[in-house]
């Protein structure tokens, strides 16, 4: 019989049937050692997923080294598809050239990890801002038809206009011969370690930052670097308009308002809804807003002493997912997390498949009623964030 979500008519499917779509849907892959789900159900070609994930090995001077990427884009696909083709081959590149001066500290790859993401981001405000010399007071003086023409080329012009209005979190991990493990992150995805100890209890440790304006380290230091703009977090966003405090791309919020006006209002194709960003524009008054400063943080594998150690990078899909159906909040990962750990540390869990498929499924409710909702929903707009998912076995 049907069902109804959210105004939207479902079916409930039964197994084989149920287990076969989301199978489907999230394209269960297993690259190396890391089992990979990226799921957005929705059929319409508009709402197809942003999210971007990389999984790949480097033999390097000395040894393999493993590279793994979750990409959550927002507002459009130019963004997170400019950082999955730069990020993975900009982290490759300065790796080299460091292990060819000696060993590295952790510090070391620390330091490679925030300056590669927070230059990518540099380089995609820079190639924009060096088709106005002059800068913002020579973009005063152009005519709006001026610009229009200059940016809406359909080439390298659009392209480098669109990266800086669309955006992208940035979470990866790379990790070493010696499984000394670095996870970087800007934006809300999760990063989450889970270890067996010898007693069998299992830990969990977050690895990933909570770059979103619900959280209250994250509002503190905006609010710290913009003291006397009350609005410059509203309503837990940041200029009471974008939830997360730190991602590449999103220029709208990094440089003078003018630039919004004059040059990202007259591109075309152009924001979702313009009438959103010209409501907050008044509040863009000491730019920027947003950061592209990873925070990076390392753990070393053999230290742990554990029998069993994976690691689960997830975009925040997962956290959305796991709202609904364990009551997790964006406010606190470390608790939602440990839900987390606890499912894929469950005996059947071995024998389910690829274990990023099972955590999805449990995420979603698991039963046939609630995960066939999200599956066959008869409508044009998602019913759920883009959701993708990389388990990693370590030990």
């Amino acid at each position: 019989m049907p069902q109804t979500l959210h105004g939207a008519t479902y079916t409930i499917l039964a197994e084989p049937h149920l287990s076969t779509e989301l199978s489907r849907h999230a394209n269960p892959q297993t690259l190396g050692t890391t089992h990979v789900i990226s799921i957005q159900p929705c059929p319409t070609p508009s709402e197809r997923t942003q999210d971007r994930f990389v999984v790949t090995d480097w033999a390097l001077a000395d040894g393999t080294w493993k590279f793994q990427g979750v990409f959550d884009g927002h507002a459009g696909h130019e963004t997170v598809d400019h950082v999955v083709a730069t990020v993975p081959t900009a982290v490759h590149d300065a790796l080299v050239q460091a292990l060819a001066a000696g060993p590295l500290a952790a510090s070391d790859v620390s330091e490679l990890l925030r300056k590669v993401i927070a230059d990518v981001d540099a380089q995609i405000g820079q190639e924009m801002l060096d088709l106005f010399p002059g800068g913002a007071e020579a973009l005063v003086r152009l005519r709006d038809e001026d610009i229009a023409v200059l940016i809406n080329d359909n080439g390298v012009n659009s392209a480098k206009v669109l990266r800086c209005m669309r955006g992208s979190t940035v979470l990866v991990a790379l990790i070493s011969p010696a499984l000394d493990v670095w996870v970087a992150s800007l934006g809300d995805c999760q990063a989450v370690l889970g270890s067996k100890q010898v007693s069998g209890m299992w830990d969990t440790q977050v690895l990933s930052a909570n770059h979103n304006a619900a959280d209250a380290d994250e509002v503190a230091r905006i609010r710290s670097e913009h003291p006397s703009e009350d609005e410059c977090v509203l309503k837990d966003r940041v200029l009471g308009a974008i939830a997360i405090t730190r991602a590449v791309g999103d220029f709208l919020f990094k440089l003078p308002a003018i630039y919004t006006h004059r040059v990202f209002l007259n591109s075309d194709p152009g924001f979702r809804f313009s009438s959103r960003v010209v409501e907050f524009l008044p509040r863009n008054l000491t730019p920027p807003y947003l950061s592209a400063q990873s925070d990076v943080q390392h753990v070393n594998i053999p230290s742990l002493g554990a029998a069993d150690v994976f690691l689960l990078l997830a975009s925040d899909g997962l956290v959305d997912l796991s709202g609904d159906t364990y009551g997790m909040d964006h406010r606190e990962p470390a608790v939602g997390s440990k839900k987390w750990v606890e499912v894929l540390s469950r005996t059947e869990r071995a024998g389910a498949g690829n274990a990023a498929l099972y955590l999805l499924r449990h995420a979603m409710g698991w039963e046939p009623g609630p995960v066939s909702a999200l599956l066959t929903a008869e409508s044009e707009e998602r019913q759920m964030d883009d959701t993708t998912i990389l388990f990693t076995s370590l030990v």
